[in-house]
């Protein structure tokens, strides 16, 4: 009876540490999500005209990032692009075809992030869903705002 107990309390302890090192590792990728997002705002223009392997490289990292979520910070991070003024049709684009199919697997989610940005971003991403290129507009009715 004695080494079930110990059993018990060494399985656990085994789970709780899992746990932490799961969430530490959330929080990595968050810090790195962020960092990269930060990066590709402050340096657009140069990234896409001298460096554009590494520029689609950040965009298509983020927004897998974003699908694969369970967090609408996560999310957030990601509509934070909408910051980019004058971006190119090839990106405005593929930002279209990302914050879609947010709208439609994640709705959830996007609406909660979307509630997190300014007000002019959140009017960039309505005006975004008002004119869909991926989706029917009747899918993506439920993340825009009236």
């Amino acid at each position: 009876m004695l080494l079930l107990s110990k059993i018990s309390i060494l399985i656990f302890f085994l789970i709780l540490s899992l746990q932490g090192q799961s969430a530490e590792v959330n929080r990595g990728q968050f810090k790195c999500l962020k960092s990269d997002i930060e990066y590709l705002i402050e340096n657009h223009e140069e990234l896409y005209k001298d460096n554009n392997k590494v520029y689609w490289e950040l965009l298509n990292r983020m927004r897998n990032k974003a699908y694969a979520t369970d967090s609408s910070n996560e999310i957030y991070q990601f509509l934070l692009i909408l910051k980019i003024e004058n971006i190119p049709a090839e990106v405005d684009e593929f930002l279209s075809e990302g914050f879609e199919t947010l709208c439609v697997e994640k709705p959830i989610l996007l609406k909660m992030a979307q509630q997190q940005l300014v007000y002019q971003l959140s009017t960039k991403l309505n005006e975004k869903l008002k004119k869909p290129l991926f989706h029917e507009e009747k899918e993506l009715k439920g993340c825009r705002d009236k």
